[in-house]
């Protein structure tokens, strides 16, 4: 009996020891290039990967690409929507259409776009005007998430996936 317990402790130990992998749904956060935060441009159409609201005005659909930017598709035929351009707004959450003027936010900043001739303009930027208080270097949910790497860049959103032994949780 003496010579089994200490084999069963020593087996225990192994057991508790195990380097079994931890799979979760939460958040990995998106990256973003810091000089590239500000920058606010009209590009072709772009697939929708992470669609987010949507506004429609004058047979136009509006739609976020949720830190991203935002989608504008012709929908003046609802059967046949053709998607006409991108504006690349890092960071973009919302959008709102009135009068032929985009609002979205970039970040913190709320601009005013004006699109003609197929050029973009920026009409305003007001900087900070959203007042966030929650840092983007936390998830939109509580739960466990992927700890940022400020070597990758700036946090500009987050991304729900499967993670694998996540190290930070609030």
């Amino acid at each position: 009996m003496k010579k089994l317990l200490p084999v069963l402790t020593g087996l225990l130990l192994l057991l508790s020891c195990s380097s079994k992998k931890n799979e979760v749904t939460g958040y990995a956060p998106v990256y973003g290039d810091p000089a590239d935060m500000a920058s606010i441009v009209l590009m072709a159409a772009q697939p929708v990967a992470s669609g987010g609201k949507i506004y429609v005005e004058d047979g136009v659909l509006y739609q976020v690409e949720t830190g991203k930017g935002v989608h504008i598709t012709d929908i003046s035929d609802p059967a046949a929507p053709v998607p006409k351009a991108f504006i690349k707004a890092a960071g973009a959450q919302e959008v709102a259409v009135r009068n032929g003027l985009v609002y979205t936010n970039s970040q913190d900043d709320i601009v005013v776009l004006k699109i003609e001739n197929d050029q973009l303009s920026v009409v305003k930027r007001m900087p900070a005007s959203l007042g966030l208080k929650r840092s983007s270097a936390l998830p939109p949910e509580r739960g466990p998430f992927e700890c940022p790497d400020k070597t990758r860049g700036v946090v500009i959103g987050w991304q729900k996936k499967t993670l694998i032994n996540p190290a930070c949780s609030y």
